[in-house]
């Protein structure tokens, strides 16, 4: 791995790595430790777009391995490209800075411009409703400590799933392993983009559908997801979806005991916040998976 871009781009023993790797750092998370494996490392993390726990994630995430960070959390407004500065550029220059940089960014493929002018490795951080590898591996790690496994399990997918980025990458990684039975609970105009629907439905079970209740009765993950307002055009456009499947303790009751429910946060409205209380609930277990699994990254992208 030079970079790490895009989600498709991982072969199955490349994520297994990775997620292995991120069991050994997870003691380190824990106890609250600073290694020393990246002493004299410097992490720049470039964000375009609003974000607490992907940048967090990634600047605790470089501390624990014992190296620095700079950062910019509104590189649209704080930084050169509100004067016209190309990605390219910026990638070149920040290079001369920092030996490794994640970046989020509201434009899908943002992050290949990027790589183009720098001299270090990139980590794609989010790129629009476009990918998020590093978001998607951390839910498979959360997967495989609460399942044991990432082969023969049956997912459901919630939400806006046409923007989800989160979702995206989640069935790239997945597409790796076996016998993973998908359903897809959205409205028609928020399903899964077709390019995407047809690549699962290659190899898996695909089934789309507008109706949670009946979907959850099955499931071994319930992946959810908000309804994303800052990627519909109006208000008025985002309002005719805004909360259209809200996860309830009466919800849950339906549900397997040994399900398990993860979601990227924020939420907004569509998990009740006495679903907190339920041990199924992972969402924020997810956080603290994800700064072991952005360790690793970093790490093996720095080579330590």
């Amino acid at each position: 791995m030079k970079n790490l871009l895009h989600s498709k781009d991982l072969s199955k023993r490349e994520i297994l790595s990775l997620l292995d790797r991120a069991e050994e750092f997870l003691e380190t998370v824990h106890k609250r430790k600073r290694l020393k494996l990246a002493d004299g490392k410097i992490l720049a993390a470039l964000f375009y777009e609003p974000s607490t726990r992907t940048r967090f994630s990634f600047e605790t995430a470089m501390l624990r391995l014992g190296g620095e960070v700079i950062s910019n959390e509104g590189m649209n407004e704080t930084s050169s490209a509100k004067k016209g500065e190309t990605l390219y550029d910026t990638g070149r220059v920040v290079s001369q800075m920092a030996d490794i940089i994640a970046m989020r960014h509201p434009e899908p493929g943002s992050a290949l411009e990027l790589v183009e002018g720098a001299r270090v490795p990139v980590v794609n951080a989010g790129d629009g409703p476009g990918d998020h590898p590093t978001q998607g591996l951390l839910d498979l790690f959360t997967i495989r400590r609460a399942l044991g496994r990432l082969d023969d399990f049956t997912i459901v997918m919630v939400g806006d799933l046409r923007n989800s980025r989160v979702v995206h990458s989640q069935c790239e990684l997945l597409m790796n392993f076996k016998g993973v039975r998908f359903i897809l609970v959205s409205p028609e105009a928020l399903r899964l983009p077709r390019s995407i629907f047809k690549e699962l439905s290659k190899k898996f079970k695909v089934e789309e559908t507008d109706h949670l209740e009946a979907a959850i009765t099955g499931a071994d993950v319930l992946s959810h997801t908000r309804i994303q307002k800052e990627r519909f055009s109006t208000e008025t456009e985002y309002k005719k979806y805004k909360g259209v499947y809200v996860l309830t303790p009466a919800l849950m009751k339906k549900a397997p005991d040994s399900m398990i429910v993860i979601h990227p946060l924020p939420r907004v409205d569509e998990i009740d916040m006495a679903v907190d209380k339920d041990p199924r609930a992972r969402y924020f277990e997810q956080v603290e998976n994800g700064v072991a699994v952005r360790m690793a990254i970093l790490a093996e992208l720095l080579g330590l």
